[in-house]
């Protein structure tokens, strides 16, 4: 589904291109089985008991689910309507048609009511249909006469928002004087900076801008280097300049405008910098733009890359590399990757080992680590625990996400495969000092416990036990589910949000999102919604934000929201783990129960009922259209393609059913059902015979997922699993049922 802001197709748009984002199904999955499954599994679909599953059986028929599944009524969130049924018993005749359809949002109380507002309401509409049909002289005009603050607010950031080039700078600085707390600063900054190199602001405007702080984007750079260039400071200007080259994502007219104005700035070695960055990145046009300013040389290295990225005969474009260009780190990691797609292991791993590990030389550590963790993961399927180590342990990984990814891989390798603790305990230290997320923090934790565990230690129980206590602080993530069973915790209950901020008492813009809603315009509150969720610092406006937010009952918003506060550490359980967002429908026979059609849809598509991904799956189940065809035609339904997009319900019914389906014939594992969900049940039939059986009991289920090889397919297992479990509780009332049952189906 696209999300393009009117504001950022303008000037920004020359700095990065807007990005369509296509919501797709993933590709990850744990399972977990015995005591070593930290989240009940069970063969059981309803947290039931292991004689009801076997008297019923895995995918049991509607009317036999007990009657909380049954009746269905989620338990009211503390600061939202009650949600919508999810199963409807009974066809709906023609008068109930609509009976599945999400209700009306209630009214909300404004801040200043809306009949309060009298003349300003009307004037506040006025303005913002002459801003949405283009037209910022009429909307300005309509917005002059309003008396309100909050309207006002409300209508100067929408100009500011759908206007952004055409306000321009002094405009944004009015407003950011107006509102200095105002949670979209990171954003107003960027196009300010925009502005200043966009209009070409004096250097006097320009110097004084920078006098406080640095130049936080590409364009801020690049102004400023324009004013040092009039002053003469040419080194200076140069350095700024360069940088900008070399690291920022640039369309081909700002790369032609940056020549024009600073070329005699840019050496080869920069356009050979800039070429290679762009190649690990995959986009190989923009990099033989690069690559031919530096020379006939790198543009026969540039050309035998992409080949290899794109997979394409390559053989010959590589010998044509200049011999001193193969010692390039560049040559060397198309090398590696060509080595290792034609499943030349033992050559790719030797080039590896001896490839330099200078994050400078490497250019991007990120792209080397993927590299390491494909060849690590192959040589762990090959029986060599020892080598796979070595790779991953001297990555040379940059951002601080895939430094975490590496250390795990190279701290699960040492504790589950080489039986060294002791290292395994140095990689998850460092894991835990990286940890920023609830997710990353519950895994550190989870498996320096796990090391600790497995040591030699006298004090190694008290040791795991703080270490799983540390994990267990995290209920909604897996690895601190995991956690909390270690320590023989029930499920921990949802996590109320803090008490909100109240009337005259809030922040400005959760005022303004507010008013937004109330007239209508929901588009126009989502962007600000988002920055709001993101940067409100108190706890308690952000359980404001989450008030309102909570009346729409989108549950798309809903659960954005409270993804990003989960994140920064703010818990808004009710709202990321919303009760509404599946429509009601008719359940096929022998269909997954309302807690796994939940777990799915959230990850899946987040609730976004128009979603499409690149490969094809649509709408809120993201259902590939031939195994929704293939479900409807078992269950005699009539199938129509379009109704995957267009109706909701029917994508959710058809999905609930395949999800039956899967949970039969894996026998009741969740893990493997979701994983079959996710990358198909023929690439899982490949990792039971791999991996082993996660369902038996001398399998590690915990190692089993974390062995799937996609890292899309492992992330998705997780998610879901622990979704399972928040959603156990939410519409049972009642903890998921221990794994004992997953382990010995």
């Amino acid at each position: 589904m696209t999300r393009i802001d009117r504001g950022m197709l303008t000037r920004s748009y020359l700095f990065s291109p807007p990005r369509v984002r296509l919501i797709g199904s993933s590709l990850s999955g744990p399972r977990l089985n015995g005591a070593r499954l930290a989240i009940g599994i069970g063969a059981l679909a309803l947290g039931l008991s292991g004689a009801y599953v076997k008297q019923k059986g895995l995918g049991f028929s509607p009317s036999d689910w007990p009657e909380p599944i049954r009746a269905l009524l989620a338990p009211e969130p503390r600061f939202a309507p009650p949600a919508v049924p999810f199963l409807r018993e009974e066809a709906p005749d023609e008068d109930d048609a609509d009976i599945g359809a999400r209700p009306e949002a209630p009214p909300v109380n404004l801040t200043t009511a809306a009949h309060e507002l009298g003349r300003d309401l009307a004037g506040f509409k006025e303005a913002i249909s002459f801003y949405k049909s283009g037209d910022l002289a009429g909307g300005d005009a309509a917005a002059k006469a309003a008396t309100d603050p909050i309207v006002q607010t409300a209508l100067e950031w929408i100009a500011l928002r759908t206007f952004s080039r055409e306000s321009g700078f002094d405009r944004m600085q009015a407003f950011i004087a107006a509102h200095p707390s105002w949670p979209a600063q990171g954003w107003l900054r960027k196009l300010s900076e925009e502005a200043l190199f966009g209009d070409r602001k004096k250097s006097a405007l320009i110097k004084s801008y920078f006098s406080t702080s640095e130049p936080q984007t590409p364009a801020g750079k690049l102004a400023l280097a324009r004013a040092l260039k009039d002053d003469g400071k040419s080194a200076e200007a140069a350095a700024l300049v360069r940088g900008v080259w070399r690291e920022a994502d640039l369309n081909a007219a700002l790369e032609a405008k940056i020549r024009a104005d600073f070329g005699s700035y840019l050496e080869k070695a920069d356009h050979k910098y800039r070429a290679e960055r762009l190649l690990y990145k995959e986009q190989t046009a923009n990099a033989m733009r690069a690559a031919v300013l530096a020379g006939p040389d790198v543009v026969a290295l540039a050309r035998a890359r992409a080949a290899v990225i794109a997979e394409a005969p390559s053989d010959k474009l590589l010998a044509a590399v200049p011999a001193p260009l193969r010692a390039d780190a560049g040559y060397k990691f198309a090398m590696i990757q060509k080595l290792r797609r034609a499943d030349k292991i033992s050559e790719a791993v030797a080039l590896m080992l001896a490839a330099p590990r200078d994050p400078i030389v490497l250019i991007n550590g990120d792209e080397w680590w993927v590299e390491r963790r494909l060849l690590a993961r192959k040589l762990l399927d090959g029986g060599d625990a020892k080598t796979a180590y070595k790779i991953c342990a001297e990555h040379s990984a940059m951002t601080r996400e895939m430094q975490i990814e590496a250390e795990f891989h190279a701290g699960w390798i040492a504790l589950r495969f080489l039986n060294d603790p002791a290292r395994a305990a140095a990689h998850f230290d460092t894991l835990i000092k990286l940890a920023a997320t609830p997710m990353s923090r519950a895994r550190a934790a989870y498996w320096r416990g796990r090391a600790a565990e497995a040591s030699a230690n006298p004090d190694a129980a008290g040791t795991a036990k703080a270490f799983y206590e540390q994990a267990a602080t995290h209920p909604a993530t897996y690895y601190g589910q995991l956690s909390r069973e270690k320590l023989g915790l029930s499920a921990a209950p949802i996590r109320m949000p803090a008490t909100e901020a109240a009337g005259e008492a809030r922040d400005p813009s959760v005022k303004v999102i507010e008013l937004l809603y109330a007239v209508g315009e929901k588009a126009l509150a989502y962007p600000l919604v988002l920055e709001a969720a993101r940067h409100l610092e108190d706890p308690a406006q952000v359980a404001a934000l989450a008030k309102v937010v909570a009346r729409q009952q989108d549950a798309h918003v809903s659960l954005t929201v409270g993804k990003i506060a989960s994140q920064r550490g703010i818990a808004l359980d009710e709202l990321a783990f919303p009760t509404y967002g599946v429509p009601a429908f008719q359940p096929l026979p022998n269909s997954a129960d309302p807690s796994v059609v939940y777990s799915i849809a959230r990850q899946e598509s987040a609730f976004d009922t128009s979603a499409v991904s690149s490969a094809g799956a649509k709408g809120l189940m993201q259902m590939i259209a031939a195994t929704a065809r293939t479900t409807a035609q078992r269950a005699g339904v009539a199938f129509d393609e379009n109704r995957l997009i267009a109706d909701a319900a029917f994508n959710a019914q058809l999905a609930a059913a395949h999800l039956g389906q899967l949970l039969a014939e894996s026998r009741g594992s969740y893990i493997l059902a979701f994983a079959s969900y996710n990358a198909g049940g023929r690439r899982v039939k490949q990792w039971l015979d791999a991996y082993g059986d996660p369902r038996k009991p001398g399998v590690d289920a915990i190692d089993w997922v974390e062995r799937i090889p996609f890292t899309e397919t492992r992330n998705y297992v997780q998610r879901v699993m622990e979704n399972l479990n928040i959603y156990r509780i939410r519409f049972t009332a009642a903890p998921m049922q221990k794994a004992e049952a997953e382990a010995n189906p």
